[in-house]
């Protein structure tokens, strides 16, 4: 009896130890789930920041800028010419992306002399104009495009606009026009200067870039106005007049004025062509076909003045060159037909026209060859 309960003992003291080691294994390692798990899309991701991934061929989403500019176009008011406007124009980014300014272009008379290239959310920069009013007179608009990074307000423009008020006012203007003025006639034009501000002045110095024209300056007694006049002499140049003044002053606001006088000077007597040519001449052929219109050229002489030219005698040193003057208006237009006529040698044409008229000689160059 007392070996019975012995053995007993030993088998109940075995299956605790078992139990004990079994339980702490699927403490540690726990294999077996008694619940079913929920279906795989029902669990959450810890990394909830992490985007889904795009489409094939798709950019991820980027957040864009929003420009935004309170003032398009700055108004200076009423400046006095020679002042320069300066201003800040502000821009805005209230956009969640970087705002990236990528070109500014000033229209001709402003200038850009600084800008923000990029500008953060929620920052605010600035593009700088500078408009010089030295070349202008009265109302002025100068502009200034933009191109951006944002989307609904990619490209824009800026404006400066103001009222230039020339503190020495030039009346007619400060640049006249002779227009077509013919060789032997004299003309002359002028220029009134007056104080606009009632400041006493005086024209200290004048440079002139033609010293043909002639010119002369008349002070007021009250030295709050002058008169500049220049005279374009009959014997000027054929050729364009270019008539521009420079006029230094004692006006403590205006160092210097610009002055120009445009026109063009033609002689009257023209001919034309200035010059004949007779090219692709075969002598076998034009001698065989003395009629070719190869052969033949017209030189057209005009007085431009009037009724007032005629055409005494036509010669030429070309010894089968013939003419003949024919009226094309009485007294003021003529053509003179001119004629090869064979038989014509080998060789280069190297002679000139002569046509004797009551207003001078006018010689024509004649050139060619025939091969």
């Amino acid at each position: 009896m007392k070996g019975f309960r012995t053995v007993l003992s030993a088998l109940i003291l075995v299956g605790g130890v078992i139990a004990g080691t079994a339980a702490i294994a699927q403490e540690a390692n726990p294999t077996k789930i008694t619940e079913p798990l929920p279906p795989q899309s029902e669990i959450q991701s810890p990394r909830q920041e992490k985007p889904a991934p795009a489409e094939s061929g798709q950019a991820p989403a980027v957040d864009p800028p929003e420009a935004v500019v309170p003032e398009m176009t700055f108004d200076a008011g009423t400046v006095s010419r020679g002042s320069v406007i300066k201003h800040d124009f502000v821009i805005e980014n209230r956009g969640r992306g970087p705002l990236e300014i990528s070109r500014v272009h000033a229209a001709c008379g402003c200038t850009v002399t600084e800008y923000d290239r990029k500008i953060e959310p929620g920052k605010t920069g600035k593009i700088t104009a500078s408009v010089s009013t030295a070349a202008f007179s009265g109302p002025i608009h100068k502009t200034i495009n933009v191109v951006t990074s944002d989307p609904k307000l990619s490209n824009f423009q800026l404006g400066v606009k103001a009222v230039v008020k020339s503190i020495l006012s030039v009346q007619p203007s400060e640049n006249q026009q002779l227009g077509l003025v013919y060789k032997g006639q004299s003309q002359e034009k002028t220029f009134t200067i007056a104080s606009e501000d009632g400041t006493p002045f005086e024209v200290t110095s004048v440079q002139a870039d033609d010293a043909a024209l002639q010119w002369d300056i008349k002070m007021a007694e009250d030295k709050k106005s002058a008169t500049f006049k220049v005279v374009l002499p009959a014997d000027h140049a054929v050729g364009p007049i270019n008539g521009r003044f420079v006029l230094a002053t004692s006006h403590p606001k205006v160092d210097k004025l610009n002055l120009n006088l445009f026109g063009t000077i033609r002689d009257p007597l023209t001919v034309y062509p200035p010059q004949v040519v007779y090219s692709g001449l075969n002598h076998s052929y034009v001698n065989e076909h003395p009629e070719d219109i190869n052969l033949n050229k017209t030189v057209t002489v005009a007085f431009e003045m009037g009724p007032e030219l005629q055409i005494h005698n036509v010669t030429s040193n070309l010894k089968n060159l013939t003419s003949e003057v024919q009226t094309i208006t009485p007294n003021q237009r003529y053509s003179v037909k001119l004629k090869l006529v064979p038989p014509l040698e080998v060789g280069n044409l190297d002679g000139a026209l002569t046509i004797d008229t009551s207003k001078g000689p006018i010689t024509v160059p004649i050139r060619g060859k025939i091969f």
